[in-house]
């Protein structure tokens, strides 16, 4: 009668073994999404070594009261956070890159339209803490081989102040055009901004399917990803 008795304790522990391995790994792919919440503080200089060229060609003469922004790659961020399912239990995956380029134009009213303000997202160099998943959503869900890139363009931005005191946070909405997989969407994102002397800053945040851009949910055998995705991009842009 004490082999069943051992056969049974056996298999809860194997049991109990194969529960802890799954909240394991289901912890380690768990991440914190650590969204920022407000607009990052003026920075008092850049990092040794970051990259504030134009992404397009400089601009020689602009009109008067125009100020052109251009966008600190290394310093500027862009991370997405997607919830996904491993073996039936929540967790989240999220993604970051520094690779962030652009420029932006505004004057005291607001955006200045004539020029193209606008930043765009180096989907190549974006990790998150699977290098596997990283791999396979590069060649197989976004392919960016062939769309390097995730584009918006700037069409309009509400709530500028008429008045402004330097350093102060103050909130904006961004509507424009977003480009992912070589598909554009009306996009609107809502933004903590904050501008002293020649460094504007902005915390940008939206959500967005990524059926609606013909990408379909990644799915492996262990993990199956949800639809919908939050998307911030952090912004640290000095003027040209």
């Amino acid at each position: 009668m004490k082999r069943p008795v051992i056969i049974a304790g056996g298999a809860v522990v194997l049991a109990a073994v194969a529960v802890a391995v799954v909240a394991g790994v289901w912890l380690l792919r768990s991440d914190d999404p650590n969204l920022l919440t407000e607009a990052p503080a003026i920075p008092t200089s850049g990092p040794a070594g970051a990259d504030v060229s134009p992404t397009t060609a400089a601009v020689s003469t602009l009109p008067a009261g125009v100020r052109r922004f251009v966008v600190a790659s290394g310093e500027s961020s862009a991370k997405y956070v997607v919830d996904e399912t491993l073996r039936g239990l929540p967790a989240t995956a999220v993604g970051t890159t520094t690779d962030v380029t652009g420029e932006i134009y505004l004057t005291k009213d607001g955006l200045f339209k004539d020029l193209p303000s606008k930043f765009k997202v180096d989907l190549r160099t974006l990790k998150t803490d699977e290098s596997m998943r990283d791999n396979f959503v590069r060649q197989n869900v976004l392919r960016t081989g062939q769309f390097p890139f995730a584009e918006f363009v700037v069409e309009s931005v509400t709530g500028f102040p008429g008045s402004y005191a330097e350093g102060a946070e103050i909130s904006l909405t961004l509507k424009g055009t977003m480009t992912i997989k070589g598909k554009a969407n009306p996009m609107t994102f809502t933004v903590k901004a904050r501008q002293a002397g020649n460094t504007l800053t902005a915390t940008a945040d939206t959500q967005f399917n990524m059926t609606d851009f013909g990408i379909e949910p990644p799915e492996v055998v262990l993990a199956k990803a949800k639809d919908g995705v939050i998307l911030q991009v952090v912004l640290i842009a000095r003027e040209a």
